[in-house]
């Protein structure tokens, strides 16, 4: 990442860091958050680090349109994962299970235990689709017509590969709430038949198949222009910004937990 990319990743996060500690305490009300707390963070967080990311891709990279695009909008639905649908899933289940003993998510270790276990998941899924689009790609382009076979197959293996990390993800919550709670069979529950938790999942197998899409174009890319660093240029683009996305995540729950408390629940 050149100096002119990094300025704008860190300016772009800076004014997210800024939304993060502010919009919650705007004055929401309730006693969790508003569906409208969350959707006002997510929607200027997006703002900031996508706008950031779009200019690096395009002017620092000299990327195509279509895969700055493309990373943008597997970046955005990362985002609604991180500050929209996983804070609300939290307090759904804090209505009935007590994640406030034992291991709390409310307190900096909690919080930051947990950001690097489910960080350490989807980097697992991101390396999958990186490795798989382009180990894929390279195969099948040495075929006669073998890039069109790519481009037909690529996207099976990937979305499969970012389905798999999904999964991981919803069982690491699981044992994370399981290990905190007496009662692990509601949270099982929520956890396989949760509209959030469905949308959760879709909304990984969209930002999989996303990544292979950049990482496709990517490659088609290098080829043209000849720099083959061009594909493991955008892999560490796009792992800095999870990174940053966990890390933003941190604080955004422990603002949100001080503003709305998660519950005591006392099993019955």
């Amino acid at each position: 990442m050149s100096e002119s990319f990094a300025l704008k990743v860190v300016a772009g996060f800076c004014l997210a860091l800024v939304v993060a500690l502010l919009v919650p305490r705007a004055g929401w009300g309730g006693d969790s958050p508003p569906v409208g707390a969350l959707l006002s963070v997510a929607a200027l967080v997006t703002v900031f680090t996508t706008g950031a990311l779009y200019l690096g891709l395009r002017r620092d990279l000299n990327l195509p349109t279509r895969v700055a695009l493309y990373a943008v909008a597997f970046n955005m639905l990362i985002v609604v994962v991180k500050f929209v649908l996983g804070p609300f899933g939290l307090y759904e289940v804090n209505r009935t299970v007590d994640l406030t003993s034992q291991f709390p998510i409310d307190d900096v270790v909690g919080a930051v235990w947990t950001a690097g276990l489910v960080f350490f998941l989807y980097l697992l899924g991101y390396y999958l689709v990186y490795r798989l689009a382009s180990l894929r790609i390279r195969r099948l382009s040495r075929d006669g017509g073998g890039r069109e076979r790519a481009r037909r197959t690529v996207l099976v293996f990937v979305a499969a590969a970012y389905a798999v990390a999904g999964a991981g993800v919803a069982l690491a919550v699981v044992v994370l709430v399981g290990g905190s709670s007496a009662s692990i069979d509601q949270y099982l529950e929520f956890a396989f038949s949760s509209s959030v938790s469905v949308l959760i999942a879709v909304a990984l197998a969209g930002a999989g198949s996303l990544a292979a899409l950049a990482f496709r174009d990517t490659a088609e890319q290098a080829e043209v222009v000849a720099d083959a660093a061009l594909l493991s240029t955008l892999f560490w683009v796009g792992l800095a910004f999870l990174a940053l996305y966990h890390a933003l995540w941190v604080v955004y729950v422990l603002v949100i937990t001080a503003v709305w408390p998660l519950k005591v629940v006392v099993p019955k």
